[in-house]
C-alpha cells in the first residue's frame, strides 16, 4: 500500500509538477503506515521497516523534486497540456486538503489510543494496588494496608472502635466438611462484614479465620452495628452435601476512648500523660492486644458472643 502511494506521488509530480501538491501524499502516509507497524511488529521490525520506509521516499522524492527542478515535468518536456493556473491551484488545494484531513485522523486517532493505554494502565494499576492490599480468598483488605490505614486515622482524630473477630469452630468444619467449605464459611461471612461497613471502615482478615474491623463511630453506634452482624452470621443459610453448616463467631470490643488507659497500663504512657515508647503503632498494637485478649475471654465463656468490658 505505502509503495503504491509512493509511486503514484512521483509519477504525478514527474508528470505535472510539484505546484500540485502529490508530492505530499507519501509524506502524510509515513505517521499512518508507521503506526500500523507499531501495533503489528515486534520493535526489531519496527525499527527496521520504519527506516526503510523513511529512508526509499527521501531517497525518491529528492530524485523526482531533482528531475522536475532540472529538466522539467514531462508535460512540459514533450509539449503536452501545461496546467494552467486555475488548474494548479484546484488540485494543489484538494491534495492539501486531503494531506490535512489524514494528519487530522491521524491524530485523532493516535490519541484515542494513548487514552486507551492510559485507561488500561490505571485499571492495572488499581487491580495491583488491590492484589497487593487484600486477601485474595475474602476480598478483605490485609496486614499491608492496615498501618497507612491507622496513620490516617489518627490524622482524622475520629472517634472509633476495634473489633477482633474469630470464626467459632472453623477447624471443627475444615475436618468435618472439607477446606471447600471451609472457604465457602470465610467468603460468606467477610462478605456480611464487608456489606455492613460504612465509609471509612476497615475489615482486615487478621490471619486464617480471624477477622480485625475498625469501626467509625462512637461505642454504643459501633456495638449495635457489631450485634447486626453477629445476628446476620448467626442466620447465615449454609449447605454442604446436604448438611446445614452452623457458623458464629466471637468478638472482642474496644473503643478509642480506652486507649489512654490501656497504654497507661501497658507502660507507654505514664499517668501524667508524658509518653515513654508509644507511637502510633504500638498505640494500635495495644488496642489489638486488648481486643484479641477479650476475644478469647469470650471463647472460654461458650462462644458465640461479644465481649466488650473493660476490665476483661
Amino acid at each position: 500500500m505505502f509503495a503504491e502511494v509512493l509511486a503514484h506521488a512521483a509519477i504525478v509530480t514527474v508528470i505535472q509538477g510539484l505546484d500540485v501538491s502529490f508530492h505530499l501524499y507519501p509524506l502524510m502516509a509515513i505517521p499512518l503506515y508507521a503506526y500500523y507497524l507499531y501495533c503489528y511488529c515486534d520493535k526489531k521490525a519496527f525499527i527496521k521497516t520504519a527506516v526503510g520506509m523513511g529512508g526509499i521516499t527521501l531517497i525518491i522524492l529528492a530524485a523526482v523534486i531533482t528531475f522536475v527542478e532540472t529538466a522539467g515535468t514531462v508535460y512540459e518536456i514533450t509539449g503536452m497540456h501545461v496546467l494552467s493556473d486555475t488548474e494548479i491551484t484546484i488540485l494543489r488545494g484538494v491534495n492539501i486538503v486531503f494531506a490535512m484531513v489524514m494528519i487530522v485522523t491521524f491524530v485523532v486517532i493516535f490519541y484515542t489510543e494513548v487514552m486507551n493505554l492510559l485507561t488500561r494502565l490505571r485499571e492495572t494499576n488499581e487491580q495491583l494496588n488491590f492484589i497487593a492490599t487484600h486477601d485474595a480468598l475474602t476480598g478483605l483488605s490485609n496486614r499491608h494496608s492496615l498501618w497507612k490505614y491507622f496513620e490516617n486515622l489518627e490524622q482524622l482524630g475520629s472517634s472509633y472502635c476495634i473489633v477482633m473477630g474469630d470464626l467459632d469452630d472453623f477447624k471443627k468444619i475444615n475436618d468435618t466438611y472439607g477446606h471447600d467449605c471451609g472457604d465457602i464459611v470465610l467468603k460468606s461471612v467477610s462478605k456480611i462484614i464487608l456489606d455492613s461497613a460504612k465509609a471509612g471502615d476497615m475489615a482486615c482478615r487478621w490471619g486464617g479465620e480471624e477477622i480485625l474491623l475498625v469501626m467509625l463511630g462512637e461505642r454504643e453506634e459501633c456495638l449495635a452495628r457489631l450485634s447486626e452482624v453477629k445476628k446476620r452470621i448467626n442466620e447465615l443459610d449454609i449447605t454442604h452435601e446436604g448438611k446445614s453448616v452452623k457458623v458464629s463467631m466471637t468478638f472482642g470490643f474496644a473503643d478509642s476512648a480506652e486507649k489512654e488507659n490501656i497504654l497507661v497500663e501497658s507502660g507507654e504512657v505514664e499517668k501524667n500523660g508524658l509518653r515513654t515508647r508509644a507511637d502510633s503503632h504500638s498505640e494500635f498494637d495495644s488496642l489489638i492486644s486488648v481486643v484479641d485478649k477479650r476475644l478469647y475471654v469470650g471463647k472460654r465463656s461458650g462462644k458465640n458472643v461479644i465481649i466488650s468490658n473493660q476490665s476483661a
